[in-house]
């Protein structure tokens, strides 16, 4: 778990705390020997939109992978498989939707990023030039002869 993420959920318990003691005191009638019930209220309120803030920092996601575009997300795992993808590692691995991963994938190609490639097999690869070692290379361009 992130660290943040820790802290937000520490962030909800305690206010959580506050907002039902709070709550207690004002059905049960003993803020009024103590505090006034508007400044009970009120202090409810305060640790209510507290406690909403902890939970929206503990299933927040990391700026960096919010920050990043599905091209880039793609280009991220082509470094790390070596310069080969198949759609279907794009679609796992990137959290795509399929039309999605396809949109990206002929994105990439016509920018010159990518070239599409077949297996012996005849399935789908795509290649990416700056990503690939030499004892990788396996799959042939459609169009070579």
């Amino acid at each position: 778990m992130r660290p943040l993420a820790f802290v937000g959920w520490f962030v909800v318990a305690f206010s959580g705390f506050f907002v039902l003691a709070a709550i207690g005191d004002l059905l049960g009638g003993s803020a009024a020997e103590d505090a006034e019930p508007g400044v009970v209220a009120g202090l409810a309120v305060f640790f209510a939109v507290v406690g909403y803030l902890g939970y929206r920092l503990a299933v927040s996601r990391p700026v960096g992978a919010a920050a990043l575009s599905p091209e880039q997300r793609v280009l991220e795992l082509a470094q790390r498989m070596q310069g080969r993808l198949t759609l279907a590692e794009v679609v796992l691995h990137c959290k795509m939707p399929v039309p999605q991963a396809k949109e990206v994938m002929k994105t990439l190609v016509r920018q010159g990023l990518a070239e599409l490639h077949l297996t012996d097999g005849g399935e789908e690869v795509y290649a990416f030039g700056g990503f690939i070692p030499e004892e990788k290379a396996s799959a042939k361009d459609p169009f070579e002869t």
